[in-house]
């Protein structure tokens, strides 16, 4: 047809390529984005560990991740139906939150205030009959002296929020109650959370004039036994809470906030970071920091239910395996109920989901493993990171390859430098898979060999001389 023969104008060529060129340019822009996105994340950098048998440095701690916070989905004793699956990961604390709103402890009669732990008691003995000790969060405002009966505002008078507080460590903390040693007492939950109050640490619903009141409540209790008073208990770690709350001059036994990130470095630089914020106060420089609830994400997800959830903790207790916080709280033994779609935190499901352990569950034990003193481990990659010990003769080498993004593998070259000579034995096992022995011999002072690293997995490698 002559009209497909015709030339096109130049004018008229220029017109359609400036407006090909402002409907396409920003499809291109993203297009480019996304390339450069998944470049990064398959790029990085792959392990080549080396372990230096003979640098010998601290002991390591196994006690700090055997700390777990149990939410309030119901309002009950949670813990009842796992505590003998909880007692076998050796806890050493449990958290608990809601104690005020979900327990019914305060009550009213005319105008004084009334106090039964009877069904916190229940629950308190049940983290008791664990063998670990209590943390319990101060939470939340109890209706009945809470302004407009909300669990989450001021109290009408501060001066009944400072005496349910001394109630408490009075009942738990007395030597004429419970007389339970060393519990933490929390002030609050989350409290720069909208849907926990939106507190500030500053104005008109300022956090620190309810630390405050507790702490003055702390104070007046009586015949007590050692007992610990801390928070903020933030949702994420914020310079401007921690030193408000060091500045505040009351009485400050610990320091405790969340975190809930993917990428477990960040953890590692958060200790750093609090550490460089104490500077300036040296009389705090070395208070106790917990981290009193932590997992990849604070939404509810599937994820929680997989190795992924296992090889992230994993992950972030190596990176807090040296110069970590006192407690690293993992959130939380058990789901809440009607979650058999599986999004819950939890490490066993509920009883009405056949209380089911996760793969997360299998991790606390499996790091234990590890005890003795750290030894130098050069080499770790961008997927798999690890740490090494020595315990009497045998040295461990504990690899983990945790992907934030996909399902990364890797054959990781593992060399074990400064050996005698001779014949081992080397244990490779892995959390989810095999284990296995074989029989090394290392003709110099250097042994090599190829691990490989399945997608959120880790191991423990095992070398023991074998006597002649």
């Amino acid at each position: 047809m002559a009209f497909l023969t015709q030339r096109t104008k130049p004018k008229t060529i220029s017109i359609i390529s400036v407006l090909a060129l402002l409907v396409f340019l920003p499809l291109m822009v993203l297009a480019v984005q996304n390339i450069v996105v998944l470049i990064t994340q398959a790029t990085g950098t792959t392990a080549n560990i080396t372990v230096d048998t003979k640098a010998v440095l601290e002991p390591i701690n196994t006690d700090f991740y055997h700390a777990f916070a149990q939410g309030g989905e119901e309002s009950k004793d949670m813990l009842a139906p796992v505590v003998t699956d909880i007692r076998a990961l050796k806890p050493k604390v449990i958290r608990l939150d809601h104690l005020y709103d979900l327990y019914n402890v305060v009550g009213k009669d005319g105008s004084a205030l009334t106090f039964d732990f009877t069904r916190l008691d229940t629950a308190v003995n049940s983290i008791l009959s664990t063998g670990a000790k209590p943390l319990l969060a101060l939470s939340y405002m109890p209706q009945v002296i809470a302004k407009d009966g909300n669990i989450v505002n001021i109290p009408n008078d501060w001066n009944e929020w400072a005496l349910l507080v001394q109630k408490t460590i009075e009942h738990y903390s007395g030597r004429a109650e419970k007389n339970i040693s060393g519990i933490y007492y929390e002030v609050w939950n989350e409290p720069d959370l909208t849907q926990f109050g939106g507190w500030k640490y500053y104005g008109d619903k300022n956090y620190l004039t309810l630390y405050h009141y507790a702490s003055v409540g702390a104070n007046t209790a009586q015949n007590v036994g050692t007992f610990y008073l801390g928070g903020p208990g933030t949702a994420g770690l914020y310079k401007e809470w921690i030193t408000a709350l060091v500045e505040s001059g009351d009485r400050l036994n610990f320091l405790s906030w969340h975190t809930y990130q993917a990428d477990p470095k960040v953890y590692d630089k958060n200790q750093r970071d609090v550490i460089s914020w104490l500077l300036p106060y040296p009389n705090y420089t070395l208070i106790p920091l917990l981290i009193t609830e932590f997992g990849f994400t604070g939404d509810k997800s599937t994820l929680y239910g997989t190795q992924y959830a296992a090889a992230h903790t994993i992950a972030v207790i190596r990176q807090l395996i040296t110069g970590g916080p006192r407690y690293l709280f993992s959130f939380q033994p058990v789901d809440g109920p009607n979650q058999q779609d599986g999004i819950g935190w939890g490490l066993i499901t509920n009883s009405d989901n056949g209380l089911t352990k996760k793969p997360r569950y299998y991790v606390y034990n499996f790091i234990d493993a590890m005890a003795g003193n750290r030894l130098a481990l050069y080499g770790e990659g961008s997927w798999v990171t690890g740490f090494a010990s020595i315990n009497t003769t045998v040295v461990r080498t504990f690899l983990v390859n945790f992907d934030r993004n996909g399902s990364h593998t890797e054959n990781v070259p593992v060399t074990w430098k400064n050996l005698d000579p001779g014949t081992y034995t080397l244990r490779m096992h892995y959390l989810f898979g095999t284990d296995t022995k074989t029989t090394e011999v290392a003709t110099t002072s250097a042994l090599t060999k190829q691990v490989f690293m399945s997608a959120q997995n880790a191991v423990i490698l095992e070398l023991s001389k074998q006597t002649p």
